[in-house]
């Protein structure tokens, strides 16, 4: 129930911050729905493989954390993919911004985390 909670939270929170901030409230309510279909997903569709496998923490067994461990380099590869193209989309256009960032602590976190873990595992 909590994750459910805190999406539909989140979903109020992003519609209320693009309403008031940027006076944009059609983004926000964009922006609303998807987390609202995330928890009625996450709340209703646990019968589903695919959605077990997203709320269960620890995984249930070795095959749901060999998925999971899939998904999440499917998705730091995308997130790495646009961060690296956006770097250098403002370096080309000489004005490094929030691509920059992004790139750089995803790069500097990625070094740290597999020297910690190289250590502990």
């Amino acid at each position: 129930m909590l994750v459910p909670l805190v999406g539909a939270g989140l979903g109020v929170a992003m519609f209320l911050t693009a309403w008031l901030a940027a006076d944009a409230p059609g983004v926000g309510l964009v922006m609303l729905a998807i987390m609202l279909g995330y928890a009625a997903l996450m709340r209703f569709g646990q019968r589903f493989e695919s959605v077990q496998v997203l709320s269960q923490d620890p995984p249930l067994d070795e095959r749901h954390a060999l998925i999971q461990l899939h998904a999440l380099r499917a998705a730091y590869c995308a997130v790495l993919g646009v961060a690296l193209f956006g770097f250098f989309w403002e370096i080309a256009r000489g004005a490094p911004g929030a691509f920059t960032l992004v790139a750089a602590v995803g790069g500097a976190t990625h070094l740290l985390a597999t020297v910690i873990l190289r250590r502990r595992l």
